[in-house]
C-alpha cells in the first residue's frame, strides 16, 4: 500500500498544479449540473453568497481508497438527507482550508494534519443554499476510526475512489421534494447516491484521476 499511496499522492499533486487540465475539469464537472440548476453552479456567485469549504479525503479502507462522505440529518435547514462531503461556513478569521479541516474534525471526529493536502479544486456555486464553496483534497496513509457529531451527520458512508472511475458515467436518476421532480446525474457505490455539489466536485477529482494508472 506503501507505493501506491506515494504514486497516487504524487499524481494528484501533479494533476492539481497542470494547467493543461483546467479544460478537462471544466468539462467534467459541466456534465453533473441538475437539470433545474441551469449552469448556475459554474456562475459568479452572488454577492449575498456566504464562504465555505469542504474536505476530499482519499483513504484506504478493506484494500480500496474510499472517499468518507456524510448523511446530512432531515432537520437541517440546507440540503437534509442528501449526501455530502464534510465541511461548511467560514468562522471569522480563518482561512477556507482552516474551515474545511476544522468542519471535518467537528463532524468526523478526526483531526488532519495540513500536510496531507494535496491542494484545491475549482470553486463552486451552491445557489440552492447560496454558498460559495472552496474544495480541498487530502490523502491518508491510515484508516480513521470515525466518531460523527449526531447534530450534523446521520450516517457516514464510504465511497469507493472505484465508482468515480468506472464506465457509463453519469448516471441519470429523478428526484422529487415537495411538488418539484427534477431529474440529476448520479454518481453511486458504497450504498450512496451522491448528486448536486457534491457530485460535481467529485466529478472533477475523476478528470484528474484518469491518467492515474
Amino acid at each position: 500500500m506503501n507505493s501506491d499511496f506515494d504514486h497516487l499522492r504524487t499524481h494528484l499533486q501533479q494533476a492539481l498544479a497542470e494547467p493543461g487540465l483546467l479544460c478537462a475539469r471544466q468539462s467534467v464537472r459541466a456534465k453533473f449540473g441538475p437539470a433545474l440548476s441551469y449552469g448556475r453552479h459554474f456562475g459568479p456567485p452572488a454577492p449575498s453568497a456566504r464562504q465555505a469549504a469542504v474536505l476530499v479525503l482519499l483513504e484506504p479502507r478493506g484494500g480500496e481508497w474510499t472517499i468518507p462522505l456524510t448523511v446530512r440529518p432531515d432537520h437541517l435547514p440546507d440540503h437534509p438527507g442528501q449526501v455530502s462531503l464534510p465541511g461548511g461556513r467560514l468562522e471569522a478569521g480563518e482561512s477556507h482550508q482552516q474551515a474545511a479541516e476544522r468542519e471535518f474534525f467537528e463532524e468526523l471526529g478526526c483531526q488532519l494534519s495540513p500536510a496531507q493536502i494535496l491542494g484545491e479544486l475549482l470553486p463552486l456555486y451552491v445557489y440552492g443554499s447560496d454558498y460559495y464553496v472552496r474544495s480541498f483534497v487530502a490523502i491518508s496513509q491510515r484508516l480513521y476510526d470515525y466518531r460523527p457529531c449526531p447534530r450534523e451527520v446521520a450516517q457516514v458512508v464510504h465511497l469507493p475512489l472505484a465508482a468515480l472511475v468506472k464506465p457509463g458515467l453519469p448516471h441519470e436518476q429523478q428526484f422529487t421534494r415537495g411538488l418539484a421532480t427534477w431529474t440529476a446525474p448520479t454518481i453511486t457505490g458504497g450504498g450512496a447516491i451522491v448528486w448536486g455539489a457534491t457530485a460535481i466536485i467529485l466529478a472533477e477529482l475523476n478528470a484528474l484521476l484518469q491518467s492515474f494508472a
